[in-house]
């Protein structure tokens, strides 16, 4: 005879199996669920699914509802806002104020997407930008969160807004374009050649003297752009690479150019968000309407080196080698951070040094805005030293809704190795920067740096100033380099995406609006900028080691010492 469960054995077995239920339940939530959306995510952008319709019209308190989102998740909620508005002496609730009036009287949904992307340049740093709405351009960009994109309806927003932006480009196209580019304390008119976008070349090489009274150093946060600010500390001032104007659209300055001949010109110069981005986007999305046909097949003139089989093989992208047998001396300018080229660099490195018996090596990375952080840490850096170096850089931020994604994902906790530690509102985590030398033996290396050598190529300026055999040469970098992770955003509203560093390095918060300083400081002058333009109008490639010589100061610097040495 079966012996009936009492009712209290029931109600404990079925109080086992309800408490195994919840701990399944909370493993597939925290553990399984994020796993499954983060492939589901992966999985769809490699599908070619069909792009749905969407309205991209927005009303004024959509407008206002993203531009708050950022403003909330960017600034309010990021550790740097506080420092940044003490280093740069601005207010970021006057600067929001400003841009909130303009997204709600903004009269085209580009007019808005343009103002956000000038916005976003001066919130806490410089990793801040926009993307311009092309989806195989967001998806690629190699930046963490991928579900916050990786779905449909960000890519029927962006296709849609993709077509909905090119005639709002195209209309811009009518305006001539003036730009200045800083040099050394000044903005110097610059000159741009193309037949679709026109020019006032007059003020080319002239040199901005004033903006309705002002010096324009002192309006770095006043004008509309969309490139970040860079400190430079040979004039203690903060500036943007570049201030564009336009000749009949936006707000209305009036400027004083001090051009070559010694006269001074007055001119108008108008201001305005949507041309600056438009000047962007016609470059870099919609190189057609510039008359540009799309890329054909690779032909034989993309192999411009043969190996030593005999099979023709693609010249290098981001780097060039040159050898001074004379000096013992390798030159190598490197201009991006790559690990599909990291192993090619340290073999073509590793073979220079060798051929030509150096013992010094110059490393160019003044043009250099990053990369992968492991091209420095795996590939690179140990080619050049013998011994191991740590660096630990100590980051925190605050948990909002885009960084809780983030650091309680079990999947980016696996695959970046990242302990994070909560505390309140804040979190915190360490990066190891550790490099481990394998050199054969010690160069003589001299880094040379400006305000351009950012993120990654700001990791190498930083950990080479742990080795006694390197010399740091130039500006402060443009930093940013070891401040934690780079996220991307999609707003709520209008689904633009864009990207931000949440994160500041504790023990050199000022490494990300001031950079990493040299050892030595050398900047580049308006002298050496004259010089090299002439170089260049006679045809010579100013980038080259050798024609380098004849204007490049910190180059010729950093020979006298290793000539010394």
């Amino acid at each position: 005879m079966k012996k009936k469960m009492s009712k209290k054995a029931k109600i404990i077995l079925f109080s086992i199996l309800g408490a195994v239920f919840i701990a399944l339940a909370v493993v597939f939530l925290v553990y399984v669920l994020p796993v499954i959306k983060l492939f589901a995510a992966i999985s769809f952008i490699d599908k070619d699914t069909p792009v749905n319709p969407v309205s991209t019209t927005l009303t004024a308190e959509q407008k206002i509802k993203d531009l708050d989102y950022m403003y909330d998740i960017v600034c309010l909620k990021n550790p740097a806002k506080t420092q940044f508005e003490e280093a740069y002496g601005i207010s970021y609730d006057d600067i929001y104020n400003r841009y909130r009036e303009l997204a709600a009287n903004s009269e085209t949904e580009f007019e808005f997407y343009s103002e956000l992307t000038c916005f976003l340049a001066v919130l806490p740093g410089e990793h801040n930008g926009m993307f311009l709405p092309d989806y195989a351009d967001i998806m690629t960009g190699g930046h963490d969160l991928v579900e916050t994109c990786g779905n449909q309806k960000v890519k029927d927003y962006t296709y849609a807004w993709n077509e909905d932006f090119r005639d709002d480009v195209a209309g811009y196209l009518e305006y001539s374009f003036i730009g200045f580019e800083y040099v050394d304390g000044k903005y110097i008119g610059k000159s741009f050649s193309t037949d679709k976008i026109k020019q006032v070349k007059d003020y080319t090489g002239g040199e901005l003297i004033s903006i309705d009274g002002k010096d324009p150093k002192d309006m770095c946060f006043e004008l509309f752009e969309t490139n970040d600010p860079f400190y430079d500390s040979g004039n203690d001032c903060f500036f943007r690479d570049a201030l564009y104007f336009n000749d009949g659209t936006g707000v209305k300055h009036t400027a004083e150019i001090l051009m070559p001949d010694g006269t001074v010109v007055t001119a108008d110069l108008y201001d305005d968000p949507a041309y600056d981005t438009a000047f962007s986007a016609v470059i870099n999305l919609y190189k057609d309407l510039l008359g540009y046909k799309p890329a054909t097949s690779s032909s034989s003139s993309d192999a411009s080196s043969v190996s030593g089989s005999g099979s023709k093989e693609k010249a290098p992208t981001t780097y060039t080698i040159t050898t001074d047998p004379e000096r013992k001396l390798v030159y190598i300018e490197l201009t991006d951070c790559q690990t599909y080229e990291g192993n090619r660099l340290v073999s073509d490195m590793n073979k220079a040094v060798e051929e030509s018996g150096a013992d010094t090596l110059i490393l160019d990375i003044r043009r250099n805005s990053g990369g992968i952080a492991n091209f420095a840490t795996k590939q690179l850096l140990p080619a050049l030293f013998t011994h191991d170096v740590t660096y630990v850089s100590h980051v925190y931020g605050m948990r909002n809704k885009q960084t809780k994604k983030f650091y309680g994902n079990t999947v980016y906790k696996t695959i970046k190795g990242i302990d994070t530690t909560l505390k309140g509102d804040y979190f915190y985590y360490d990066e190891d920067f550790t490099v481990a030398g394998n050199a054969q033996h010690d160069l003589k290396i001299y880094i040379l740096t400006s305000q351009k050598t950012f993120s990654t190529a700001d990791i190498i300026t930083r950990i080479c100033k742990e080795y006694e055999n390197c010399t740091v040469i130039g500006t402060n970098t443009g930093g940013e380099g070891v401040c934690g992770d780079i996220f991307q955003c999609c707003l709520p509203e209008s689904h633009f995406v864009f990207i931000y560093p949440p994160t500041v390095n504790i023990d050199s918060p000022e490494d990300s609006y001031l950079g990493t300083e040299p050892d030595i400081y050398m900047h580049y002058t308006l002298d050496e900028y004259n010089t090299r333009n002439s170089l260049a109008a006679e045809g010579l490639d100013v980038n080259s080691y050798e024609v380098r010589q004849m204007w490049d100061q910190t180059l010729n610097k950093a020979i006298e010492m290793a000539e010394e040495d």
